[in-house]
């Protein structure tokens, strides 16, 4: 995850800033595995944070002109909103923190979780939740690619009954049920516990990824930062305001599973990769 990166200035800062913040040896981690420790529940989030807004920086500094907007998809919306300026890298990661420790307290006596599903229209899968009322369907990733949230027991039953006419379908490797409703009572604690962050107004418009308007102040901005842990992302909407936005897009950040959601939703739309260095 680190390659190429370990002698760009402004990669190296934006990682120690992290893991000075959060006590994990994310660099390490990202340099050398273990892949389990890397993709666990709680330094994931703050590897990928740190790695995003460490390689749009260096970009910048190698004079890569600010975007004419920014999109994330569920944990990337974190990134564009430190990239942005809204706020510190520390304040997203300590919002990970608050998620991550409200999410354990709530869901300790019943395993919550997110499936995935592809193949299968919109139509389908919510014909199929009829049967489940606790999951709730949480991303709209492209015309036929589907995540639902809720707890495990129901999970599980739900996957096995899609499979046989889904492409793919199975358990994602999350311990919470995000982007539904049941993180919606988690979300007054989580907005106590971060009521000192104070956002700044971006230096560039932030797309939603709930509903793909123009976030245009730093309040308007964070708020949908809080409030996205229970929103479901609609990666449709966002392809929608890039359609009409009309740029060119590039994905900063480890691998291409933007640009390969992107390309689910709209098949004719290219994007780059910001991954190698300048």
């Amino acid at each position: 995850m680190s390659a190429g990166w370990e002698g760009h200035g402004a990669w190296v800062e934006t990682v120690r800033v992290a893991e000075t913040h959060t006590g994990y040896p994310l660099r390490r981690l990202m340099e050398a595995g273990p892949l389990e420790a890397l993709r666990s529940q709680r330094q994931a989030p703050c590897a990928v944070l740190a790695h995003s807004v460490g390689v749009f920086r260096t970009w910048r500094k190698a004079g890569m002109p600010l975007p004419a907007a920014v999109a994330g998809h569920s944990m990337g919306s974190y990134s564009a909103l430190v990239a942005a300026g809204v706020v510190s890298i520390e304040a997203a990661l300590d919002l990970f923190s608050a998620v991550e420790d409200t999410s354990e307290a709530a869901f300790a006596d019943r395993p919550m979780g997110m499936a995935y599903v592809i193949g299968l229209s919109e139509l389908d899968v919510r014909q199929a939740l009829l049967a489940h009322p606790s999951l709730a369907l949480s991303n709209r990733n492209g015309q036929a690619q589907f995540t639902v949230s809720g707890p495990v027991d129901e999970l599980e039953p739900l996957v096995a009954a899609l499979q046989p006419a889904a492409f793919k379908a199975g358990l994602l490797p999350v311990h919470h049920p995000l982007h539904g409703p049941h993180m919606a009572a988690l979300l007054p604690a989580i907005s106590r516990r971060m009521a000192a962050t104070k956002p700044a107004t971006p230096a560039f418009p932030l797309i939603s990824h709930f509903d793909g308007r123009l976030l245009l102040t730093g309040p308007e901005a964070w708020d949908e930062g809080l409030a996205s842990v229970a929103l479901p992302v609609d990666w449709l909407a966002v392809v929608a305001r890039l359609r009409v936005l009309d740029a060119p897009l590039a994905e900063c950040g480890h691998g291409s599973q933007l640009a390969g959601l992107t390309r689910w939703a709209e098949r004719a739309m290219q994007v780059s990769s910001l991954q190698l260095p300048p």
